[in-house]
């Protein structure tokens, strides 16, 4: 392999994933090129690999998939260079980057880019429609990048997407310090919850989910509920005097979970969601309206990286407890099948494409 090429995972139809060789792409003048060190496997991506979102996720194929990264800069287009980006620089980044220029964008919202799958334009969702991190370089926009502490893992660097986007999440639900807090739902996105909630001063949390990813909601310090044996709703009730979570925050998904959150918050409260049903659900929307619930629906993390950074290196934050499993780029389909099917209590699973950092 000749030094302008690189290993890569690419998606060439849906299920057909590929380790290949391909060309090191060239930065783009508002762009870095970095070294990959840490990809970590988001849980949308076996959905993505599967084709659940055709013409979408991705809009065309061949794709190189994979956002949740962190690296080094090798390289720099001239503006980038020019706003103070140089070679070196140890980065993580997230999948949103907005045209900039859109009244969504100029209001801060850029996850909600009017411009949105248009590239043309300057819009980008990397590993999703834009070529992504599964790869042992990508290029990417300093719109989507952020300097990470130099004591800070690139393992725990390649989560702050996820929990950058739990940060939005907490911050939406109005959390104030002593409210009571239900997090639905035990995956990734829970846990990192029950981390910024405690960080940001909840009361008592309580979390429901089921095996092994149950037991590390509790050793958070979050009240288990196992939703496989206990009725979820009576058991917040009966935790919260009667009154219900007065934050809840959605992450199971499902139309039971989304069931469960809107009759177990209390009046007044507040239901913040970031799962993505496979399909529309039903809500009591009767509740909703007569006790005055506030839904928020959230979408990735708009403004949100640089201050998770700064929270989990300050808060000494153990979100290395949660990465499980690490492989090389080269055994992306055993980690896969690690993630997928939670194999041996598997949580958060990184690849390095570029072997393990020196």
């Amino acid at each position: 392999m000749s030094t302008s090429m690189m290993k890569a995972i690419r998606l060439n139809k849906p299920n057909d994933l590929e380790y290949c060789d391909l060309e090191i792409p060239a930065p783009g003048p508002h762009e870095v090129l970095a070294r990959v060190e840490t990809v970590s496997i988001c849980g949308t991506d076996p959905h993505i690999f599967a084709g659940d979102f055709p013409g979408f996720w991705p809009k065309a194929f061949p794709l190189i998939p994979g956002h949740e990264w962190s690296g080094v800069v090798v390289g720099l287009g001239d503006i980038a260079e020019k706003l103070g980006w140089k070679p070196g620089d140890r980065i993580c980044g997230i999948s949103h980057v907005g045209c900039g220029y859109c009244p969504m964008c100029l209001s801060g919202r850029y996850n909600l880019c009017l411009n949105y799958g248009n590239e043309e334009k300057g819009h980008r969702q990397y590993g999703h429609y834009s070529q992504g991190a599964y790869a042992q370089y990508m290029r990417a926009s300093v719109k989507s990048i952020a300097r990470i502490p130099d004591d800070m893992s690139f393992d725990v660097a390649a989560c702050m997407d996820p929990f950058s986007i739990a940060l939005h999440v907490v911050q939406r639900s109005r959390l104030e310090p002593g409210d009571s807090v239900l997090v639905n739902g035990s995956g990734a996105q829970g846990l990192m919850s029950i981390m910024i909630a405690r960080a940001m001063g909840a009361g008592k949390i309580i979390a429901s989910g089921s095996g092994f990813r149950l037991k590390v909601a509790e050793r958070l310090g979050a009240t288990p509920i196992d939703y496989k044996s206990e009725d979820v709703v009576a058991r917040v009730r009966e935790l919260t005097g009667g009154l219900g979570a007065k934050r809840v925050i959605e992450c199971a998904g499902t139309a039971e979970g989304v069931r469960q959150a809107c009759e177990a918050v209390a009046k007044g409260g507040a239901i913040s969601m970031v799962s993505l049903p496979s399909k529309d659900v039903p809500i009591p929307i009767r509740r909703l309206v007569l006790d005055e619930i506030d839904l928020y629906g959230n979408r990735a993390n708009p403004n949100t990286l640089e201050p998770a950074i700064s929270m989990v290196n300050e808060c000494d934050l153990d979100l290395a407890g949660l990465i499980t499993h690490s492989f090389p780029l080269a055994e992306f389909k055993t980690a896969l099948d690690i993630f997928v099917n939670r194999k041996e209590n598997s949580l958060k699973v990184v690849l390095k494409p570029n072997g393990p950092a020196l």
